[in-house]
């Protein structure tokens, strides 16, 4: 029997649910990824003076090295799988989707990704289920 993988994930953390000879196994994996709000520049003391920008580039470069750390725990963890199936709310399942494309090596077969709104850790559990037909 092929062991099956569902992924529910957003960028605040990952369900891992593994369905193996009829037994069910949940792993939470946190993220890690800051959640960033700048702020605006510095003035300066003159009344009226320029005020100094700040750079998004740095905070949107930081993010991405967290997001690419996120995405390979995750395929290190189900990397022993035979398929995966990806769910959850936000735009982090194309990121995953994009990371495991790129990996050349990655074994597991990506049958599907679907939209899902947030779910308990019971209804991650029976979409699984329902999915891979157990």
């Amino acid at each position: 029997m092929a062991k099956q993988i569902g992924i529910w994930l957003d960028f605040k953390e990952a369900f891992v649910i593994e369905l193996n000879k009829g037994e069910t196994s949940v792993v939470c994996i946190p993220s890690e990824v800051e959640d960033y709000h700048v702020k605006g520049g510095s003035r300066t003391r003159q009344p009226w003076g320029p005020m100094d920008k700040t750079s998004d580039t740095k905070y949107l470069g930081r993010r991405e090295t967290q997001l690419k750390h996120y995405y390979s725990r995750i395929m290190e963890k189900v990397g022993d799988a035979d398929e995966l199936f990806v769910f959850g709310p936000a735009e982090a399942k194309k990121g995953l989707e994009k990371a495991i494309a790129s990996e050349k090596a990655f074994q597991p077969r990506l049958l599907s990704m679907e939209t899902a709104d947030s779910m308990t850790q019971n209804q991650m559990v029976a979409r699984v289920r329902d999915f891979f037909r157990q």
